[in-house]
């Protein structure tokens, strides 16, 4: 008996460790979300985020978050992304989010009636600048305040070869 709740407890250490470890996965440099004022994202009002790039050397992958609600009346979205490097020198790329499937299903992670998606927007890149750069994310849809959207967000972070679908 007292063997048996040794291995037990063992596996249970080895269990939480694990978890652990990969929870810690792969931190990110930046990672902010901002909530949309009761969720209607006008297209007048776009969300910025500062990065603080400190490491040319390294590959990151930037990653752009979404939350919306079950409301949300599209299966996809588009947006405008806007990004100025520390030169200030200005990109802007329209990017889809696929929300939902041919049936409707909504394919993003959540539970209860909130989704999120995470879209690769710039994955393994060398940033070529340090200093800020700034992402201005702004809805680019038939509506010009779009509705259930919960927030909005960047991520950035170093790319490694367990780096999550890159």
């Amino acid at each position: 008996m007292i063997k048996r709740s040794k291995h037990i407890l063992s596996i249970l250490v080895f269990v939480l460790v694990s978890f652990c470890f990969g929870a810690c996965g792969n931190a990110p440099i930046f990672d902010e979300n901002k909530e949309i004022a009761e969720y209607k994202w006008d297209f007048k009002a776009p969300i910025n985020f500062d990065i603080n790039i400190k490491d040319t050397n390294k590959y990151c992958n930037v990653i752009i978050n979404l939350r919306i609600n079950g409301d949300y009346k599209y299966s996809n979205l588009f947006m405008w992304v806007h990004e100025t490097l520390p030169d200030k020198t200005v990109t802007k790329e329209r990017v889809e989010f696929i929300l939902a499937d041919d049936r409707g299903k909504w394919q993003g992670k959540g539970l209860g009636d909130i989704h999120a998606y995470q879209l690769q927007y710039k994955p393994r890149i060398k940033f070529k600048q340090t200093g800020i750069y700034t992402y201005s994310l702004e809805q680019n849809m038939r509506d010009d305040i779009l509705e259930n959207v919960v927030s909005a967000g960047v991520r950035v972070e170093f790319w490694t070869p367990e780096s999550k679908a890159w």
